[in-house]
């Protein structure tokens, strides 16, 4: 069962607009009109989304007058985001052959226009 529990909270994290709606709820609660237009999605599929999140104990819902304002129950999850992000992009640099320890800078530029790191801006 343990498993089983863990499971279902990553496949509900396991969409990019719903790791975003995460981290904006780490600010302050919100509405779904705010979200979507943050999000640049339908007010519809911010929503859904949502109610993945909800039913996964992540978020929680409270009406306010007319307006249902969402907020972060488990603020922990962001961490566990943050391992994740680090966890692939180590294995990216190996897998290129670059020092996983090695920062790069992500929008730099040599003066010209042209990326350090060899990839567009």
């Amino acid at each position: 069962m343990h498993c089983e529990l863990t499971a279902h909270m990553f496949k509900a994290m396991a969409h990019p607009l719903r790791v975003f709606l995460l981290t904006r709820l780490a600010t302050r609660p919100w509405c779904v009109c705010e979200l979507a237009a943050e999000a640049g999605v339908e007010k519809s599929v911010a929503s859904k989304h949502l109610s993945l999140l909800k039913e996964a104990g992540l978020v929680d819902a409270m009406r306010i007058g007319t307006q249902i304002r969402y907020s972060l129950t488990v603020p922990c999850i962001l961490d566990l985001a943050s391992c994740a992000e680090r966890c692939v992009l180590t294995n990216r640099k190996k897998s290129l052959g670059i020092d996983p320890d090695r920062d790069e800078p992500h929008d730099a530029d040599d003066g010209r226009g042209v990326p350090v790191t060899g990839r567009p801006l």
